[in-house]
């Protein structure tokens, strides 16, 4: 172990859960409420979410078993983030364990800005690429209801934001067995009520890879009438995806689960996507996400990076579009509670400001204030 390694740190870990503003219904395909770490070495403080693991109490233990074997004691820094990522961060065994390094990557980052008194971001770059970036609003995880009018009645309240791009995710009847086709009537009727209702919407449809290949085939014709900026996750990626994809018009955007950078280069070579969308919280961390960014930056493909969840995933996304010109846009969750509404603060016409303040640009106490969060210490 170097002495920059062995120094001692003192490090404290706690957590807090912030309950998802919309609960938690059927139809979601990640569930769970916002959880956010913090590292503080006495003096500063370093913000990181796991949420949506899909097993918040096995995320928050793997959480704790991490930091006690390989963070509590060492000196924060760029260097010791790196050394992680090239040993017990570079690989996960399931989804809860992917979180669980991605937030510790994520708090880490903040912490070390904190301490030099810089945004997140330039700790990857000088200056920022661009000083807004677009984004979309996702609205699945407010609708408590799913009738086409309900699509309909959330995209208005969505809008009201000022945002003039949404996400869709209508298809939850689509099972693996049966008649995907008559199956999928009901998704179509919701993104048809949209579609008349919003003429000039900019408008995304996710389909959680529910559909069979051939079955995606024969509704490309489908989805060609409602002018999608993309169709997100129609069917399982793999080969078949890309012959998907080369019969269809309009872009596909893949990857939201994808752990670390390998999958999503396959992704851009293979040609089964043109968006790849890594999620902040289950990428990796910070660092993954700016990785698999410059990789895309090499292969030509658009980033844009995924999360239908809180106030830090929300900030790493946009620090990540400061840093490179890959990301086209970020998602955005829309809350039916706007004092809980993430990113509220940055939004601008229907874009996100670059944040300038130090670390993520929300503090601790910041974020205690809005959310009523009570952050306790966790270990092992």
């Amino acid at each position: 172990m170097s002495s920059r390694a062995a120094r001692t740190a003192s490090l404290r870990l706690t957590a807090a859960t912030v309950p998802d503003p919309d609960g938690h219904h059927a139809a979601l395909r990640l569930k769970g409420d916002w959880l956010v770490i913090a590292i503080d070495d006495g003096v500063h403080t370093g913000l990181g979410e796991v949420s949506q693991s899909n097993d918040d109490p096995a995320c928050l233990r793997r959480v704790a078993e991490l930091f006690a074997v390989h963070v509590a004691g060492r000196e924060p820094s760029l260097e010791l983030i790196e050394e992680l990522h090239r040993g017990p961060f570079a690989r996960a065994s399931d989804l809860p364990h992917a979180t669980a390094i991605s937030g510790l990557d994520q708090a880490l980052h903040d912490l070390v800005a904190r301490r030099r008194g810089i945004p997140v971001w330039r700790l990857h770059a000088e200056r920022a690429v661009r000083e807004r970036v677009p984004c979309y609003l996702s609205t699945n995880r407010a609708l408590r209801r799913r009738l086409p009018s309900d699509f309909v009645a959330v995209v208005d309240s969505a809008l009201r934001l000022g945002v003039h791009a949404v996400k869709l995710t209508p298809f939850e009847a689509v099972k693996p067995e049966g008649d995907q086709i008559s199956q999928a009537e009901e998704g179509f009727s919701r993104i048809s009520a949209v579609r008349a209702a919003y003429p000039d919407l900019s408008l995304r449809v996710d389909c959680h890879e529910r559909f069979k290949p051939d079955a995606a085939a024969r509704l490309l014709p489908r989805f060609d009438e409602f002018k999608l900026m993309w169709l997100e996750e129609p069917c399982p990626p793999g080969p078949e995806l890309a012959k998907l994809r080369a019969q269809a018009s309009m872009p596909f955007a893949v990857g939201e689960l994808f752990f670390g950078e390998e999958r999503f280069r396959e992704l851009l070579r293979a040609r089964q996507a043109d968006v790849i969308m890594p999620d902040p919280k289950h990428v990796g961390g910070f660092g993954p996400l700016i990785r698999v960014c410059r990789m895309a930056e090499d292969l030509g493909g658009e980033v844009s990076p995924h999360n239908p969840s809180g106030p830090i995933g929300t900030l790493a996304c946009v620090h990540a579009a400061a840093v490179s010109r890959a990301v086209t846009s970020v998602e955005l969750i829309f809350t039916s509670d706007p004092a809980r509404q993430p990113g509220r603060d940055l939004l601008r016409d229907g874009q996100m400001r670059i944040p300038e303040g130090p670390g993520w640009g929300l503090d601790i106490a910041a974020l205690s204030a809005a959310t009523g969060a009570e952050f306790r210490q966790i270990g092992i």
